[in-house]
């Protein structure tokens, strides 16, 4: 979805991050600033990728190196197409690959996961 302006906001249910040149970028307003959109900023200062909240153009999401998106049902996920064309060679890139690795292994981390018994 973009704003008045050209500007990429969000889609339905999920948020967007560009990667261009080991940057990252994500809108900066006009977003749902959940949960799992803050794990990924956070995520980036841990791992020492630079990423900034700003304004993204279309234009930028179709000319990055590799794009993800991430929502609380799905976690993040990579993007390989945009408008019907290939992201650099069509595969997750290796700032998207680092970040999912890492996410996911977050849901191993003790300080991350509340443990539920279930009685029978």
């Amino acid at each position: 979805m973009i704003d008045r302006q050209g500007h990429v906001v969000e889609g339905p249910g999920f948020n967007i991050f560009v990667v261009k040149r080991g940057k990252i970028s994500t809108p900066g307003r006009g977003v749902l600033e959940g949960i799992t959109r803050r794990t990924v900023l956070e995520m980036g200062q841990t791992l020492e990728i630079p990423i900034e909240t700003r304004n993204v153009s279309a234009e930028e999401v179709r000319q990055a190196d590799e794009v993800f998106i991430t929502s609380t049902a799905g976690g993040l996920m990579p993007v390989t197409k945009v408008d019907g064309r290939a992201l650099g060679d069509g595969r997750p890139g290796p700032i998207t690959h680092s970040l999912c690795e890492h996410y996911w292994g977050l849901h191993q981390d003790p300080q991350y996961v509340t443990s539920i018994q279930y009685s029978q």
